[in-house]
């Protein structure tokens, strides 16, 4: 105001009133800019108003305009988020189906994510943006426990694809299971003791391998991480028989595993046994009717694992791949649209949506077939 005013006097001074007449300088001037900076001050409020009724007729004729909803994000699934009781959180994984390459850089975006056919919205998103929690389970039955050794000369190679807080137990399982090493992040602990894991008892007595996935299961409870992705990799030549009717169903083991929020990878050691099962082809169907074949396979199949087999030469860069393709996979979480957890398994299913298949060609997704909707403790 003040700036204007001195602005209209030199104007009004130098070009209306004549220098030297002291009245009309001193008097008459200030009157007459002091109106004109008036008028000026009461056009702009009246067109100050009239924007302010116009802004208000359309919004009563557009409410929705006055409302401006905020941009949603993509929250980053990290560590440092407090996941909701909630949240429902799996992982997944993408090849190409023709070279089984695995697809990086995918966005939240390009998923589609059905809960008992309901379409859920993905709230947090992340590629190898948690720590992982894997328990290493290692067949010591008689046909594997000859490579236990290759294991151990280069298991520190398979280690090193880990990040710094991600933690490792060992179970060993032959007849029986054995906690050989509880969870650590001391990587050079867990080389050692697999170096003397041929002393355990458990050693060169059978194949009781669904009682060594279940009690993996089990024993990932107790992971320091709650909200870790969670891996049992199974170090397994892939052969266990069972009498019908006896020891625990596959049902049995899949419900503990799916309680334990945990994938089964299975990393298979063929040998003279897996040859002679392939000549004589006795794990058909009904090959045998006194005992039933147990494998990984079910539970990688159900869980979006994965089976990489290996020969006695390359089980370590086999082992070794298979932990940097955990790292790779994504999570995803969603609040589900049931409101109440009770109790009941849910279906999950993930696909790509039409523009990102378009994109990307044929597309595999490897991840869990679904979760127990258990209320929270």
């Amino acid at each position: 105001m003040d700036r204007l005013i001195t602005d209209c006097n030199e104007s009004i001074r130098d070009e209306l009133i004549p220098t030297g007449d002291f009245i009309m300088q001193r008097i008459l001037l200030p009157t007459v800019c002091l109106a004109a900076v008036c008028s000026v001050v009461w056009q702009s409020a009246i067109r100050n108003q009239q924007s302010g009724i116009r802004n208000q007729e359309s919004a009563v004729r557009n409410p929705q305009s006055a409302i401006q909803d905020p941009p949603k994000r993509e929250i980053i699934l990290t560590e440092s988020i407090r996941l909701s009781t909630d949240l429902v959180v799996i992982d997944a994984q993408a090849l190409d189906r023709k070279t089984g390459r695995i697809i990086n850089g995918l966005k939240a975006a390009d998923f589609e994510l059905y809960e008992d056919g309901v379409r859920q919205e993905i709230t947090h998103f992340s590629q190898d943006g948690l720590t992982l929690s894997v328990i290493l389970l290692m067949d010591l039955s008689g046909s594997v426990s000859p490579v236990l050794k290759e294991i151990q000369s280069g298991a520190l190679l398979a280690l090193e694809r880990l990040k710094e807080n991600d933690e490792v137990a060992v179970i060993a399982f032959s007849s029986d299971t054995q906690l050989v090493q509880d969870f650590t992040v001391d990587r050079k602990l867990i080389i050692e003791k697999i170096g003397h894991i041929e002393k355990t008892p458990v050693i060169g007595q059978g194949t009781s391998l669904f009682e060594g996935l279940r009690d993996a299961a089990v024993h990932m409870n107790k992971a320091s991480n709650p909200m870790s992705r969670r891996a049992i990799i199974a170090v397994t030549d892939n052969i266990a028989w069972e009498y019908h009717f006896s020891g625990l169903s596959e049902k049995e083991v899949a419900d503990k595993v799916f309680e334990s929020g945990s994938m089964v990878c299975g990393l298979v050691v063929e040998g003279a046994m897996t040859r002679t099962e392939k000549i004589f082809n006795w794990n058909r169907p009904g090959a045998d009717i006194y005992r039933r074949r147990m494998s990984v396979d079910p539970f990688a199949a159900q869980t979006g694992g994965e089976i990489i087999k290996s020969d006695k030469t390359e089980v370590n860069a086999r082992l070794a791949m298979l932990i940097d393709h955990l790292r790779t996979r994504y999570s995803l979480g969603f609040i589900s649209k049931k409101e109440q957890s009770d109790g009941k398994f849910r279906r999950i299913s993930l696909a790509l949506t039409p523009d990102a298949r378009k994109r990307l060609g044929d597309v595999v997704i490897r991840t869990k077939q679904g979760y127990y909707a258990r209320p929270q403790k």
